[in-house]
């Protein structure tokens, strides 16, 4: 059975976030690599900016993954920068993007001003108050927003090329969404790829 061409903008997330076990995260990563591999043969697609691939590879390598599967997985996906002369994005965009991070701005003030609050009454060290206020302050501002412009690029991309997203990240999700964009989640992406393999040998 032949299928029209799917393509797939893929972000770093769609293999970090399999997984919740160390050898279960290796395997998993393992059996995705092989998949986009195979799903070639079932006319899928899949992209990733050069900026999200050095990002990719590094993470790929700290994991233990061997050269030759990341080697395997470079000369499978396309690596393809957004057109960022030609395509345009909605002012309601950069609007409504303002907006969110003025949001989170303003709960990482909240955070900071607790933490304030705890070294007037809270014996425990300066330390581990700083620590933890790092942690909530990070938290707040990049919760829901598109935080890197390895983000932006993934998006971007998959515009251009009327394609989907892979991803497990809720602010590439919330925008993908808002511009009418396929999203899939990292979970389900093995499950599509599997599916259409078995379509095509009936």
């Amino acid at each position: 059975m032949a299928f029209d061409t799917q393509k797939f903008v893929i972000d770093t997330s769609a293999f970090t976030a399999i997984g919740e076990y160390r050898e279960d995260i290796k395997r998993n990563i393992n059996e995705l690599i092989d998949l986009i591999a195979k799903g070639k043969e079932a006319n899928i697609r899949c992209y990733v900016p050069p900026s999200v691939w050095k990002e990719t590879k590094r993470m790929l390598e700290r994991k233990e993954i061997p050269d030759e599967q990341i080697n395997k997985l470079n000369s499978w996906l396309i690596q393809k920068s957004p057109n960022k002369t030609d395509l345009k994005v909605p002012a309601n965009f950069i609007y409504q993007y303002v907006g969110e991070v003025r949001q989170n701005i303003d709960k990482g003030l909240r955070e900071a001003e607790k933490a304030v609050k705890r070294t007037e009454n809270d014996p425990e060290p300066a330390s581990e108050i700083i620590s933890d206020l790092r942690d909530r302050y990070r938290r707040a501002l990049r919760q829901g927003i598109l935080d890197s412009r390895e983000d932006l690029s993934i998006l971007l991309l998959a515009k251009e090329l009327d394609g989907g997203i892979v991803a497990k990240d809720a602010g590439i999700e919330d925008w993908a969404k808002e511009w009418g964009i396929r999203y899939l989640s990292a979970e389900a992406f093995p499950a599509l790829i599997k599916e259409h393999l078995e379509q095509r040998e009936k």
